[in-house]
C-alpha cells in the first residue's frame, strides 16, 4: 500500500479515533494491537506494533551437510581377545543378548542364558562381559 492510499483511507475516519493493527490468520484473529509506529527503516515508512507469541510454537530448523558413512553391517564392540574366533563371536554373542540389542547372533540356538564367557587372553574377564556377570549374578 502506498502512504498517500493509506492517509485518503485514514482522513475518513474522526482524528481522535484509536487506531488498531489487527494480525490474522485464514479464519481467526491472532492479536490486536493498540500501540503502533511508523518507522523508516529505508524504503518508506512501515508499520510496526509488537507481537507476543506466547502459545505459539515455532520450529526453527537448520540444514547442515554432512559426510555420511556407510552403515556396517554389523555392530563392532571390542570385547576383548580371545585364543579361539569361534569363542570370541559366542562373547560378542552373549554380550547382544544380555544387552537386549538388536543386532543377528551368530550362534542363535547356543544357550547364552546360562553359559559363562571366558576370560580374555589377558587372563581377565572384559570389563563390559564382567559387568553383565555381576548383574547375573546378583540376580541368581
Amino acid at each position: 500500500m502506498k502512504t498517500g492510499k493509506l492517509i485518503e483511507i485514514l482522513k475518513k475516519f474522526p482524528p481522535e479515533s484509536d487506531v488498531r493493527l489487527c494480525l490474522s490468520l485464514p479464519g481467526r484473529v491472532i492479536s490486536v494491537h493498540e500501540q503502533i509506529w511508523v518507522a523508516d527503516y529505508g524504503g518508506g515508512p512501515q508499520i510496526n506494533a509488537a507481537l507476543d507469541f506466547t502459545g505459539f510454537q515455532i520450529f526453527v530448523g537448520c540444514g547442515v551437510e554432512q559426510l555420511v558413512q556407510p552403515v556396517p553391517d554389523r555392530l563392532e564392540i571390542d570385547l576383548g581377545e580371545y585364543d579361539d574366533p569361534e569363542i570370541a563371536e559366542k562373547v560378542r554373542d552373549f554380550y547382544i543378548y544380555h544387552m537386549g540389542l538388536n543386532e543377528p547372533l551368530k550362534y542363535p540356538d547356543f544357550d547364552y542364558e546360562n553359559w559363562i564367557p571366558p576370560r580374555t587372553r589377558s587372563g581377565k574377564y572384559h570389563e563390559r562381559i564382567a559387568a553383565i556377570l555381576r548383574r547375573k549374578l546378583l540376580r541368581e
